[in-house]
């Protein structure tokens, strides 16, 4: 175990013997000293906004203005001038790429600094933009979403690494990268932004077994969750459930994140969460609305909605959840013919069941409407007989399981 630090001698030394041996695992421990999220942080002989007179790195001139341009982002974190620290971070972003990733060529052991860095331009850019100076102008473009451009630079200079064998290529970086720029073109409403990126993991061939599994989780998680949005439901659920499945059990806070968004695609495709899952992630808000939809229940899945709409909005499914109702209609369609044991259903049936339900606002055009939607998505085999008022069934598996329908 490394000894406290004690001094600003105390802080070089130890940054200059880590990254004297110019190794991965050494190198994870050098990018605590250049992070923001470190102890070291609140040290008071380290928040200095001018440190190039005390340098004390001699392996590497570009690491010495890097860890000097470091301790000045602290001592503007100190007096919550975030704004200041942030902009203080990018210079040190761009130094690294500028003398570290460019220059150094055949190795990569310094990946792990690269992505303390970039991981904390976005936490300094959001805190930026959270608390802007007074002097700021307002028609830049948010810190935010600064930071993905610098970010970008970075991920440009990995991939253009095409020479060096896969073990200590630079485009080892590209998924960690691709997971920074996902965080904040989510953020920033830019998911069309991602499509390149992702293009570029999807054809990235044996590179791929060489990034980490928590960097997999992360991008499986964000992809499920882009593709849900882009209704391609089939593909939400195979990277959200790997994501899941890969996700450590003791990352409960992790899975919970995950499963508020694989929950709703897993019942699109006509899998119900059960109680104790929903229970063991703390996810109840979900309980009565899988009940109403498996019940059919109309009022109850839009009474849950608005009870816990605030927090369905927060995490951005609301709009998802409300498109569960055609498949809570199609529960109560299915039950009625299954009550009725006929193929021919008149309109009045499903009606009597709607008002029973205590839904009033319904006349027969919208259940003719509902009915020929979930036919054109082939949820019911049949067809409607308009002049006779029927729903007439297939004999045939009239309600096939969801997760079959193409």
């Amino acid at each position: 175990m490394a000894s406290p630090l004690r001094s600003l001698n105390d802080y070089f030394r130890r940054l200059n013997d880590l990254l004297s041996g110019e190794n991965w695992e050494l190198s994870e421990e050098a990018a605590r000293l250049l992070s923001i999220g470190d102890a070291h942080v609140h040290m008071k002989f380290l928040q200095l906004e001018k440190a190039e007179d005390e340098r004390r790195l001699y392996l590497n001139n570009s690491f010495d203005e890097i860890a000097c341009l470091h301790l000045a982002v602290i001592y503007h974190l100190s007096k919550e001038h975030f704004e200041n620290a942030f902009n203080t971070h990018v210079q040190v972003v761009q130094l690294f790429n500028k003398e570290v990733l460019q220059k150094e060529k055949d190795q990569n052991w310094f990946l792990p600094i690269l992505y303390t860095l970039c991981t904390d331009l976005r936490l300094l850019a959001r805190s930026a933009d959270n608390k802007p100076s007074r002097l700021r102008d307002p028609e830049k473009s948010s810190c935010y979403e600064q930071s993905a451009t610098y970010i970008m630079e970075c991920y440009r200079t990995c991939v253009a690494d095409v020479r060096a064998e896969i073990h200590t290529s630079k485009k080892m970086a590209m998924l960690n990268l691709t997971n920074q720029l996902f965080r904040i073109y989510f953020r920033i409403n830019k998911l069309n932004l991602l499509k390149p990126l992702i293009r570029a993991i999807d054809n990235s061939g044996p590179l791929y077994q060489t990034f980490s599994m928590a960097d997999k989780v992360t991008y499986k998680y964000y992809l499920g969750r882009k593709a849900m949005f882009d209704s391609d439901l089939s593909l939400s659920e195979e990277s959200l459930s790997y994501a899941f499945r890969n996700c450590p059990s003791h990352c409960a806070r992790n899975k919970r994140l995950i499963l508020i968004y694989l929950v709703p695609v897993k019942m699109f495709l006509g899998h119900m969460p059960t109680a104790d899952l929903l229970k063991r992630y703390q996810l109840q808000q979900f309980a009565t609305v899988v009940e109403s939809v498996k019940d059919g229940n109309l009022k109850k899945l839009d009474e849950t909605l608005m009870e816990n709409e605030r927090f369905f909005v927060e995490c951005g499914i609301y709009l998802m959840l409300e498109k569960l109702k055609i498949i809570a209609f199609r529960n109560l369609f299915k039950k009625i013919t299954r009550i009725y044991g006929t193929n021919q259903i008149s309109y009045e049936a499903f009606m009597c069941a709607i008002r029973w339900l205590g839904i009033e606002d319904m006349d027969e055009d919208e259940l003719e409407c509902i009915l020929a939607n979930l036919i054109v998505e082939k949820k019911i085999k049949g067809y409607l007989s308009h002049m006779h008022k029927k729903l007439v069934i297939s004999k045939q598996n009239p309600f096939p399981a969801l997760s079959t329908i193409p």
